[in-house]
């Protein structure tokens, strides 16, 4: 009877409304759990812990080394690159713990423990960047190691090259950019000799040291070129040319920092040269090579220009890469700035 008196008092043309659906309060909801971000804290907290050892000595050789002090900004440099990458929870990411992250973290901890037990105290600290990658994956699962990844790899310029590798690779650049350096002093008619990494001009001999081998300003630039291709947004095929720029950069800077001591020894004698040109040039290679790299960005962004299409074709991503702006399916050569409409309205201007 009941069921009968509210067929009736519905109003006709109009469908029942269905029962809204029961939540499962079982029911996974998106976004990482509580508990899972306490045992991440937890682990990160135990490992920092553990690295204690390795990382003051990192610390003090940060401080006490010139060429290493980069690695002082390198763990806020890995934090910012973490932020940028993070997942975004708004398009539907979920982060899951890894039971296989966790494997992989305890096999990175058995690997240090080696290393320790053999005295490879280098590769004890190496095992840092893995340990940092395989928290990640233990924490979130695989898709936020997939994507976070950068931050543990950038972990890597905290630490400085062993000694071994540092003297095998200092005496060829040295010997390299000593005559690279002379070359160029010669070409503007600056006679000068070279013997290995000795550079004599007149009765002046100039010793290309270790610390003149540009290795030291390879390792820096390095780190703020890759920091730089990660934090800010561009086409990834700008990505790859300047990280293909660095080695040719790093070493033009240094055979004009040589080649500018060597000609302030001759200008301005022995004394002044010494005391004040290498230590001058000694601080501009840094902001040169900055500003060769900010001048080759510049370059590569208005050298590609971007194509604009019309219609069902428009895609603004697609990069024209060719000279004289030249575009794709348009036919002969239009100024830099037009689109392809106003190629079009020239075309047809010129057929009428």
């Amino acid at each position: 009877m009941s069921e009968r008196k509210a067929s009736v008092l519905e109003p006709r043309g109009t469908a029942a409304t269905p029962p809204a659906p029961e939540m499962d309060p079982t029911a996974a909801r998106p976004g990482h759990p509580r508990r899972a971000w306490i045992a991440a804290a937890s682990v990160s907290a135990v490992l920092i812990v553990a690295y204690a050892p390795n990382l003051r000595e990192l610390y003090h050789t940060w401080i006490s080394n010139p060429d290493a002090s980069h690695g002082l900004l390198v763990a806020w440099v890995a934090l910012a690159i973490l932020w940028r990458c993070w997942p975004d929870r708004d398009a539907g990411s979920t982060l899951k713990p890894s039971v296989f992250g966790l494997a992989a973290l305890g096999v990175v901890l058995v690997a240090r423990a080696v290393c320790y037990e053999v005295g490879e105290y280098w590769l004890e600290t190496v095992t840092l960047v893995p340990a940092a990658a395989a928290l990640l994956w233990a924490g979130g699962g695989w898709d936020l190691l997939r994507k976070t990844w950068p931050a543990a790899a950038y972990l890597v310029f905290m630490l400085s090259i062993p000694g071994r590798y540092d003297s095998m690779l200092s005496f060829p650049m040295q010997k390299a950019a000593a005559g690279a350096s002379c070359w160029l002093l010669r070409s503007f008619g600056v006679w000068v000799l070279q013997e290995g990494n000795l550079i004599t001009i007149g009765e002046e001999h100039l010793e290309v040291a270790r610390a003149c081998s540009g290795l030291a300003m390879l390792t820096s630039l390095t780190a703020t070129v890759v920091a730089a291709t990660l934090l800010i947004a561009m086409d990834r095929w700008k990505r790859v040319v300047l990280l293909a720029s660095i080695l040719p950069i790093a070493l033009l800077c240094n055979i004009l920092r040589i080649a500018g001591t060597v000609l302030c020894f001759r200008l301005l004698g022995a004394a002044t040269g010494r005391t004040i040109a290498h230590d001058v040039a000694g601080w501009l290679m840094m902001p040169l090579a900055l500003l060769l790299i900010g001048l080759e960005l510049a370059w590569l962004s208005w050298l590609v220009i971007k194509d604009e299409l019309i219609g069902d074709e428009a895609d603004a991503s697609f990069p024209t890469m060719l000279p004289f702006g030249l575009r794709p399916g348009v036919v002969g050569a239009s100024p830099r700035g037009l689109s392809r409409r106003d190629d079009e309205l020239h075309g047809m201007g010129g057929r009428s």
